[in-house]
């Protein structure tokens, strides 16, 4: 087994070394750069998807709460009509509109807020990506407000009204001997 001697090649001096040593550290750096640039505007494009997401589920949810409030009047105008024939003399012959206003009025209006767009941001954090605090802040407010209108208009509240009105209305049937 012959051993090689390795051909020497000239001593190379400490500027070659430094040079090297320099292209290396600008080639990482850069490189950190470009992946910060990079990080930088994925986040801003979620952020803006954010948004998006966060208008369709506001139009949705402007779109249910009009549709709710005038569910809501025409229960009002109907159990005022409702209230007016029971007033009236003829409550006796008018007993099928009668048990229709009390039909109408007695399913539940309720509300259901597309919120998925928030409590996505909430849980996973991502409420950092809206730098803007203003809109940040009224995000965070709308979502109180809407779990406020949730508390209000609940389940348990009208469900007792329902109950209290179920129970009027077994009264009023056997006052008036209505079936």
């Amino acid at each position: 087994m012959e051993v090689h001697a390795h051909t020497h090649s000239p001593r190379k001096k400490w500027t070659h070394y430094f040079w090297e040593f320099l292209m290396l550290f600008l080639a990482v750096f850069c490189g950190f750069l470009a992946e910060y640039q990079l990080e930088h505007k994925i986040e801003k494009d979620r952020g803006k998807q954010y948004m998006r997401s966060m208008v369709e589920d506001l139009k949705s949810d402007t779109v249910m709460l009009i549709r709710n409030i005038k569910q809501r009047q025409e229960k009002i105008m109907m159990i005022d009509s409702l209230v007016s024939l029971l007033g009236s003399p003829s409550v006796n012959e008018r007993g099928n509109d009668i048990y229709y206003l009390g039909r109408s009025i007695s399913p539940p209006t309720n509300v259901f807020p597309n919120d998925g767009t928030i409590q996505q941001l909430k849980s996973s954090g991502n409420l950092r990506l809206i730098r803007n605090s203003i809109i940040s802040n009224g995000i965070m407010v709308y979502d109180q407000k809407m779990r406020n209108v949730l508390f209000e208009m609940g389940d348990e509240v009208e469900t007792d009204l329902l109950q209290k009105g179920k129970k009027l209305i077994g009264l009023i049937q056997k006052e008036y001997h209505l079936k």
